[in-house]
């Protein structure tokens, strides 16, 4: 079985109620939605359609949002502008036009500016009233709408727009599962939007696609319950060289204190309008697995791509050909303030008893999916099966790797628990009857943090 969640942005090419359940069928685990695409209602009809294929394939399916961010942007242009190398232009008032106008009076002389994704480059040469001059280094047709990245340069901008106040308030109002902050640059953005999110609202997941984010890395991901390597405007903002190792770093960091983490952006591409990948689309996606990320996620392959179920089946494949091979997927180990504490040193203890006794499963009961995650920490060679009587929990547990969520009704007796948590696993086909199993818990059972018992079991 996959170990590596499959994380698959809806579109206009996967909103029908077939597509969707078809890219269940093939191994989608969390559905994104990108608020920067649509209106709230299309949101809303898109979260309401997984719901239902999720219900209807009995599986627990999360739902991220993606928010906007204050992404800036070339503004309205009457024609495409024609930039020569050499020449100079003015960037803001009066010249190329951004969506926050702002930006370009405090930009310091000397700062990059890449337009287009990269493709086109400015310096900046001085302030000019409110723009600022600059100087074309590499040339090109610009036109509106364009991404504007101004690299090693910290923005004072809002953590979020308005129109992301708006998004996160829908994705607490249809009980979205995570939520990706897009463009953050500090710890305290990620507070904020928890702020706004409340409390018992969806998971924050950080985007780390400035080069800001990169190098406050560590406060970020301590602040969010996640993160995600979002590569696309990482390779603009950072030498494009160095995207590999922000990625291994960032999974690496996630892993440590067993938080979930997508690696994203144009792992499949070519999908988009062929049915089979590239040669190096594969090799991008099992070296991902191999750095440890829990998921990697499709973008436009399934949004807008020709073959969106076909892209998920062959993203499953790769990560499950990747887990089943010769190259060991990287464990950092866990973070030096968990080692020690008792929850961490049962989930070790639980991956090492498995291994040792050659178990089929371990089996989690659990409130808030921690002493899954610790578990799923640590790879193990067997499935994590992950019981709990929270839905919203077994469904967060969707984005983390190896993990098998699973619910069940609330016990009343520990007897009880461990007799649920085996028999769910038997229906889900996980284990069979007599297998041994490695069961872990905590007692009192329903209090957080309490992970105390490991067992081995006959299923």
């Amino acid at each position: 079985m996959k170990r590596t969640k499959v994380v698959a942005t809806l579109g206009p090419s996967s909103q029908g109620a077939d597509v969707v359940a078809a890219m269940i069928e093939a191994g989608m685990d969390v559905a994104r939605i990108n608020a920067s695409y649509g209106d709230p209602a299309d949101h809303r009809a898109l979260a309401s359609l997984v719901r239902q294929a999720a219900t209807a394939a009995g599986r627990a399916v999360g739902l991220l949002l993606d928010t906007r961010g204050p992404k800036v942007r070339v503004g309205s242009l009457p024609e495409p502008m024609s930039l020569r190398a050499g020449e100079e232009v003015l960037l803001g008032e009066g010249g190329i036009p951004l969506t926050h106008p702002e930006v370009a009076p405090a930009l310091p002389p000397g700062a990059r500016v890449l337009l287009a994704d990269g493709a086109l480059e400015l310096v900046v040469l001085g302030r000019d009233g409110s723009a600022v001059r600059c100087r074309v280094i590499r040339g090109g047709v610009l036109q509106a709408g364009k991404g504007v990245n101004i690299p090693g340069v910290a923005l004072s901008l809002p953590a979020l727009t308005p129109a992301d106040r708006d998004a996160l308030a829908l994705a607490r109002e249809m009980g979205f599962d995570f939520v990706a902050l897009s463009f953050v640059q500090r710890p305290e953005d990620v507070a904020e939007a928890r702020r706004i999110l409340g409390e018992g609202g969806p998971w924050v997941l950080a985007k780390v696609e400035l080069s800001e984010a990169v190098r406050r890395m560590d406060e970020i991901v301590a602040a969010a319950d996640g993160a995600m390597v979002a590569r696309g405007d990482l390779g603009v903002e950072i030498d494009l060289y160095q995207v590999p190792l922000v990625q291994k770093r960032l999974v690496d960091l996630c892993n440590a204190h067993a938080k979930p983490v997508i690696v994203a952006t144009q792992m499949l591409k070519s999908m988009m309008d062929a049915p089979v990948p590239t040669r190096a689309e594969v090799a991008d996606v099992a070296g991902a697995v191999w750095d440890g990320a829990d998921a990697v996620m499709l973008s436009e392959e399934t949004a807008v791509g020709r073959f969106p179920v076909e892209a998920v089946r062959t993203m499953a494949r790769a990560a499950q050909a990747a887990e089943g091979g010769e190259v060991p997927i990287r464990v950092p180990g866990l973070a030096t303030e968990l080692v020690g504490e008792v929850p961490a040193a049962i989930a070790h203890a639980a991956c090492r008893v498995a291994a040792e006794v050659g178990a089929r499963a371990i089996v989690c009961a659990t409130v808030s999916g921690w002493t899954a995650r610790l578990v799923a920490s640590f790879r193990p060679g067997v499935p994590v099966v992950a019981t709990t009587p929270d839905p919203l929990v077994a469904r967060r547990l969707s984005l983390a790797w190896g993990v098998c969520p699973l619910a069940i009704a609330p016990a009343r007796e520990p007897d009880e628990l461990i007799v649920d948590s085996l028999a769910a696993a038997r229906d889900a086909g996980l284990v069979s009857a007599g297998d041994r199993v490695v069961f872990t818990a905590g007692f009192p059972f329903g209090r957080p943090g309490t992970t105390n018992l490991v067992r081995v079991l006959a299923a």
